[in-house]
């Protein structure tokens, strides 16, 4: 036997592995580094309407967000889109940002209940101009959530320390943060009554304050679309909105993918929904009763909850088509027949060519929840205020840029954009969106406040205590 030969073969082998795999690291690492000297691009309107004078939303980006200008550079121990997006749901946040909100419950005619957490508190006073912002927490989120803690503790950060010197307000939908479920619907990315109803409410209270939003992924499509549907008559001065799902059937369809990351990012959603849902299933729930839309889908519910084959080959196309679907919203047109009715209905980038506010949208092309495929360069060409900013690396709801060690650890990038962003519409005259239609001004009866069509009432924390059986049931939620 021809030993030289035999031996031969392995050799060549283990040398042609260790080939590839360099040459496999090597592309990896000019890839990683391409993204990261790479620039920001803007997509802006091709015909913009002014803001005020010559001023357009393109021209207050290119002069007033320098860091836009400098671009992102990722921390080198977070190099790509999996990275940022996995650390940004897996990393321990809980002493970053500590924020003891004041809540205020909010219940609405459709018997809905908001939960609108603000800080720093009524008690607190500032100047009468102070803005106001509005906040739209992610899916199943709240204002808990760290990214929601970072962006509103430098909000409210006097404007000699960086901030704005306002007061935030988030918006906990209904059924998320512990904010009690009372009707026997949900929201969606289609309901943007939950917001509104907080934005008439702050101002009431705030009426010489300016108001901004800014949006979180499934939040960021609540508030474009409520920029669109508000239109010319929006009380917002301005809206950012971050990492949007804003063609949503690509977002929905592309998390069906086989890809191993996708289907965890799926399969991760899909048990946060379930989860989120679980409490609100009770027999006492709005959902559970008979007259709900989705009484008739709670035995697949339950089941995909209960058995364990099925929970690990969950999608969240199919969460979205038994709940949101049916339940996503008060409207007339729930509940849809199918999935694609739904996210045709939903989706946020259909409003972009009705904002009439000057509007800032930024998304990571490496994204792997929003996709560059599903950013809509067309519409936004198309529009009079919107700009999309494409960083090329970030993931979702990540942008982390700290090191590995120190306090510094988890600084955001968004931060800065955003702040630059509504800094700059804040200096803007404030006759340049036009004055307020004098005939939404509120109007009291009894306990309820009415400006146009939308009410609330204020109910007393204390008086939902038990709304979902028990205490323990309460602290799992969302």
């Amino acid at each position: 036997m021809d030993l030289t030969l035999n031996s031969y073969y392995p050799t060549n082998l283990i040398q042609s592995v260790i080939s590839a795999t360099c040459c496999i690291i090597i592309i990896y690492c000019v890839i990683i580094l391409k993204r990261r000297y790479s620039s920001i691009k803007l997509t802006c309107p091709d015909y913009p309407d002014t803001i005020q004078g010559e001023e357009t939303t393109e021209s207050l980006v290119r002069k007033n967000c320098a860091s836009l200008n400098r671009g992102f550079r990722a921390s080198w121990w977070l190099p790509n889109g999996h990275a940022q997006t996995i650390y940004s749901a897996v990393a321990d946040f809980s002493k970053d940002d500590q924020i003891t909100y004041q809540r205020q419950l909010l219940r609405v005619p459709d018997g809905g209940t908001i939960g609108l957490d603000i800080y720093p508190p009524l008690s607190v006073n500032l100047p009468k101009t102070a803005p106001v912002i509005l906040i739209n927490h992610g899916l199943t989120g709240g204002s808990h959530e760290s990214y929601v803690r970072n962006i509103v503790l430098w909000l409210t950060k006097p404007v000699e320390e960086g901030g704005l010197g306002a007061r935030a307000g988030v918006v906990n939908f209904r059924g998320c943060a512990s904010t009690p479920l009372t009707s026997p619907h949900l929201y969606s990315t289609g309901s943007t009554i939950d917001l509104h109803t907080s934005v008439l409410y702050l101002s009431t209270l705030f009426p010489a304050s300016p108001m901004f939003g800014v949006g979180f992924s499934l939040g960021a499509a609540v508030m474009t679309r409520y920029l669109g549907e508000q239109g010319d008559k929006c009380r917002l001065r301005a809206g950012v909105v971050l990492c949007c799902p804003l063609d949503m059937r690509g977002v929905t369809y592309g998390l069906d993918s086989p890809h191993p990351l996708t289907r965890l990012y799926s399969l991760t959603m899909s048990h946060k929904m379930l989860h989120s849902l679980s409490p609100h299933l009770i027999p006492t729930s709005p959902l559970s009763h008979p007259t709900s839309h989705l009484h008739i889908h709670l035995p697949e519910i339950f089941s995909l909850t209960k058995s364990l084959r099925r929970r690990m080959t969950l999608k969240a196309s199919r969460v979205l088509e038994l709940v949101a679907c049916k339940v996503g919203g008060g409207t007339d047109v729930f509940p849809f027949e199918t999935l694609d009715g739904f996210l045709s209905w939903s989706c946020p980038g259909n409003w972009i060519g009705s904002i009439k506010r000057p509007t800032l949208a930024i998304s990571a092309l490496d994204d792997p929840i929003v996709s560059s495929a599903c950013l809509p360069h067309k519409a936004i060409r198309q529009s009079s205020h919107v700009i999309l900013a494409t960083v090329p690396q970030g993931g979702h709801l990540g942008w982390f840029e700290g090191p590995l060690l120190g306090l510094n650890k988890h600084r955001r990038w968004h931060v800065k954009p955003t702040i630059e962003f509504l800094k700059a519409n804040l200096a803007l005259p404030e006759g340049h969106i036009g004055p307020a239609d004098s005939s939404q001004s509120a109007r009291y009866d009894g306990d309820w406040t009415w400006v146009g069509e939308v009410g609330w009432m204020l109910i007393d924390e204390k008086d939902e205590k038990g709304w979902s059986g028990s205490e323990e049931d309460e602290s799992i939620l969302c």
